[in-house]
């Protein structure tokens, strides 16, 4: 019997289901695969599709449990995976081919013609006549072209230093595809040779071991398969902007000569670059100019749009991205892969934060005309969390650098650890043997060596690599919010202090009146460390529609009266976002016909808050039309984040912006957003 085809993500999920021998819930599942509940419905259908062609029952689900197989069902799946296993290939999504047929048309060294991609892709011409669409569109946005000839197929054309950094960016992606053999086509791929590659990746390990270092997961795995194509395509570069007298003092580039001396010198300075990139700061020509500068001010600017709020301390916050910046520039030229092992903690723990930074980075992606790989995000996700924090609460972290190298590296330690954060505050620059002295003064310990001791110790390198800082960034932002939440007010301390002073009729008053200005911070306590969405705090009472307003001041007045009915707001809250129009122009429409009004939270704010306003004749913001004009309440800079992330999606669905068209009753207006968005997928960049 031939198995019915399944993407990754449903042979995932089945994988999934048979190591649990008892209900695995949605959430869990979701997280496991970084999707959204709704995909996961989605994949469900397909599994039991899969499931009913083989004539076993369908996966069970039960609403406060989750899914459930029997132990029937156990034994029949595992045995038709068991038995067709050397047969099983996935049903590719649309992004996992564009992925491959970039790879391919990088990575040839003979003429690719529209065949080939249907035979790896396993799909109609016409089906890989529209997938090359999305690939010549793709590739605009980087100024290469692709090209076709009668005789010569497809190919691309352009900077092949640009060429390689998108190779190793839509490689990353595919790698399990890869290496699980899961293509349809996979022995006809012309950028991947399995015996070729072992050989480079031994090499590779060799240069690793000498250098007594560890790459990153994956990272040997995609310069292994890049260098295969370098050799086969015979294709030299031309290496600028890097200062190529201290690489060719490098130990890296010492072993790239040793292990590789088929390579000619430019491509040995590349393959010593990536080697080194990923660990350290490649030495480089380029001062920190005003246009990086612009470029993180635009980038925090976007932010600060996205994310409906204001930064207390722009200019650094701007200082510091720009600083990553200078540093990332080259690595996202020449496709540098840098090592971030935090990257799925990142997603995971701050998945609104990190969708908003992609959002945010599109504008200097254009700008740059080069990709910014998910681990360079992740990076800069840290550093807005960092700054995301209350204003007038000040979360020092107070750290002991233990370094024995000598002062002047341990001078240069203590900047280049200062310079990560604004709540850093080195205490202290100590030998091991006087650590004991510090331990109840400080939050956790740097060092360059290893320690023995009751604190928290991040071991990092004399001179500190990429990872070593993620690894400082994510600890600063960990310890910055379990402090923050310690220090909190909250309802359950208030009645526990005013409580031994009051009888029950008079405290039952009290919670009472004190309860609606904290629903919102014990609602998000009660969800740990989900994300509270838009469905969360939209009603049917939030949402009017009416045919037309006097004009945009009305619009904003008349949208904001459910959250005034019920204190959300105060008057207050609608003057300040009336006169920060006024000040700043009509900054407020965030996408096409939408509208999202919005102030700080100490305008007048009392609870977090959402309410709608649809009207049938739009209403113009000096020149831009708005037809849907949104209210959000903040109470503070991050609990809004997943509603915003959530408004951001639905309004870039061009399908829910035309269902939304023709919306004449609030009921069905709510009804479309909350069964629409009661989550979506966890990130999409565009590529």
């Amino acid at each position: 019997m031939q198995l019915w085809p399944l993407d990754s993500r449903c042979t995932t999920m089945i994988n999934l289901l048979l190591t649990h021998h008892d209900y695995v819930s949605i959430l869990e599942v979701a997280k496991t695969l970084n999707v959204s509940r709704r995909s996961i419905y989605y994949d469900l259908d397909k599994i039991n599709e899969w499931l009913q062609a083989h004539q076993i029952g369908f996966i069970q689900v039960e609403r406060s449990k989750g899914l459930f197989l029997s132990s029937f069902q156990r034994e029949k799946i595992s045995e038709l995976l068991s038995s067709e296993q050397d047969h099983v290939y996935y049903f590719l999504q649309p992004k996992e081919r564009m992925q491959l047929i970039l790879c391919s048309l990088f990575g040839h060294s003979q003429p690719v013609f529209v065949d080939y991609f249907c035979q790896i892709c396993d799909v109609s011409r016409n089906t890989a006549f529209n997938d090359l669409k999305t690939v010549r569109q793709k590739l605009n946005k980087y100024d290469l072209e692709l090209v076709f000839e009668p005789n010569n197929g497809y190919r691309v054309e352009g900077s092949l230093i640009m060429q390689r950094a998108l190779f190793l960016y839509y490689f990353d992606p595919i790698i399990p595809l890869v290496q699980n053999r899961a293509i349809p086509g996979f022995s006809a791929l012309n950028f991947y040779n399995p015996d070729e590659v072992e050989q480079i990746m031994k090499q590779l390990k060799k240069v690793e071991k000498r250098l007594q270092t560890n790459y990153v997961s994956g990272m040997l795995f995609s310069l292994s398969t890049l260098i295969n194509n370098i050799m086969k395509r015979n294709e030299s570069i031309v290496i600028d902007e890097v200062d190529t007298k201290e690489i060719f003092q490098s130990q890296e580039f010492q072993l790239v000569k040793i292990y590789f001396p088929e390579l000619n010198e430019n491509e040995q300075i590349y393959l010593a670059m990536h080697l080194l990139g990923s660990r350290v700061q490649v030495p480089t020509k380029i001062e920190q100019t005003e246009d990086v500068v612009e470029l993180a001010r635009q980038m925090v600017t976007d932010f600060e749009l996205l994310a409906c709020i204001n930064f207390d301390d722009k200019d650094q916050l701007v200082s510091m991205i720009a600083h990553h910046l200078k540093m990332s520039i080259y690595r996202y030229k020449y496709g540098i892969q840098i090592g971030n092992p935090l990257m799925a903690d990142i997603r995971a723990s701050y998945p609104d934060l990190f969708d908003l930074t992609v959002k945010a980075a599109r504008g200097i992606k254009k700008k740059l005309g080069m990709p910014i790989p998910d681990a360079e995000i992740a990076y800069i996700t840290m550093h807005f969390g960092g700054f995301l924090r209350q204003k007038n609460i000040m979360v020092t972290n107070r750290i002991l650098l233990v370094c024995p190298n000598g002062i002047s590296t341990a001078n240069m330690l203590k900047g280049e650890v200062e310079s990560l954060h604004p709540n850093i505050e080195v205490v202290a620059i100590v030998p091991v043997e006087e650590i004991e002295q510090y331990i109840s003064s400080i939050d956790f310990i740097i060092s360059t060596v290893d320690v023995n001791t009751s604190v928290p110790v991040i071991r990092v390198n004399p001179i500190i690599s990429e990872e070593d800082r993620l690894r400082i960034l994510s600890r600063v932002a960990r310890s910055s919010t379990s402090k923050v939440k310690s220090n909190q007010i909250t309802l359950d301390k208030i009645i526990k202090v005013v409580g031994q002073y009051l009888n029950d009729d008079q405290l039952e008053r009290v919670i009472l009146e004190l309860q609606p200005l904290f629903g919102s911070i014990e609602f998000n306590e009660r969800r740990k460390n989900m994300s509270i969405r838009l469905s969360d705090v939209l009603t049917l009472s939030r949402i009017q529609v009416m045919h037309r307003v006097a004009d945009w001041r009305s619009a904003l007045t008349i949208a904001s009266q459910p959250l005034i009915d019920e204190k959300v707001i105060s008057d207050q809250y609608i003057e300040a976002m009336i006169a920060n129009v006024e000040y700043y122009g009509p900054y407020i429409v965030i996408a096409p016909y939408l509208a999202l009004g919005h102030a700080l939270p100490s305008d007048g704010v009392h609870a977090l808050g959402v309410s709608i306003l649809k009207l049938q004749e739009d209403v113009f913001f000096e020149d831009r039309p708005v037809s849907v004009v949104m209210i959000l309440a903040p109470i503070d800079k991050r609990s809004h984040l997943g509603i915003m992330k959530d408004i951001m999606d639905l309004f870039n669905d061009s399908q829910f912006v035309s269902s939304l068209s023709d919306c004449d009753h609030s009921a069905r207006i709510y009804d479309l957003i909350v069964n629409r968005k009661k989550d979506e997928e966890v990130v999409d960049d565009g590529d």
